[in-house]
């Protein structure tokens, strides 16, 4: 009887320990994606995986956000973030990954020129709607006429890097554009799944 107790007691233990590390990871990521809300670019950098600036320098992606967000000719707001699902936390060569999924919606709208002609906007429409639509799928971008605006829905992955599997967890956005950096800094099992 007394194993019987112990077992369960240690199985409790382990499933709540397994629940914590996935709370743990969701609250670290929505402060990632608060400070990236609240434009607090180099707050959002403490949340990365600190081997990506190694490759990329923390202070160019500081500023390559900040030009994004703070460009007079596009308004660019992040709205409705989401975490979707963690998968289990798996260890390879000593860290853990988690495979996380969010998404978020974005508002987009590109300034027009002052003496943009109606055709001359048709086209810059027709465009920007495919260059959208090609990196989000046509089903994710919705143009809005009256407000010159896109509305983009944004699905993504993103690995939860942990060295103890339970705390401190970094992130690493999957790109497809970004595949050479991402071999760089997760292992080859990852990268082929």
């Amino acid at each position: 009887m007394r194993r019987v107790v112990v077992i369960l007691f240690l199985l409790v233990q382990t499933i709540s320990q397994a629940q914590d590390y996935k709370s743990n990871i969701k609250a670290s990521f929505s402060d990632y994606l608060d400070a990236i809300v609240n434009l607090e670019f180099e707050r959002s950098m403490d949340y990365m995986l600190p081997e990506f600036f190694e490759i990329v320098p923390r202070e160019q992606l500081v500023g390559l956000m900040e030009q994004t967000f703070n460009n007079p000719d596009i308004h660019f707001k992040i709205k409705n973030p989401e975490i979707l699902k963690v998968e289990d936390a798996q260890k390879i060569d000593g860290k853990y990954y988690a495979l996380l999924t969010y998404a978020n919606d974005m508002e987009i709208q590109l300034q027009a020129e002052a003496d943009e002609t109606s055709e001359e906007k048709g086209m810059r429409v027709s465009l920007t709607q495919a260059a959208f639509e090609q990196s989000f799928g046509k089903d994710n971008v919705v143009y809005n006429d009256s407000l010159d605006q896109y509305l983009v829905h944004s699905e993504k992955d993103v690995y939860s890097i942990s060295e103890n599997g339970v705390t401190d967890w970094k992130f690493l956005v999957l790109e497809e554009k970004q595949k050479a950096i991402l071999e760089k800094l997760l292992p080859a099992q990852l990268i082929e799944d």
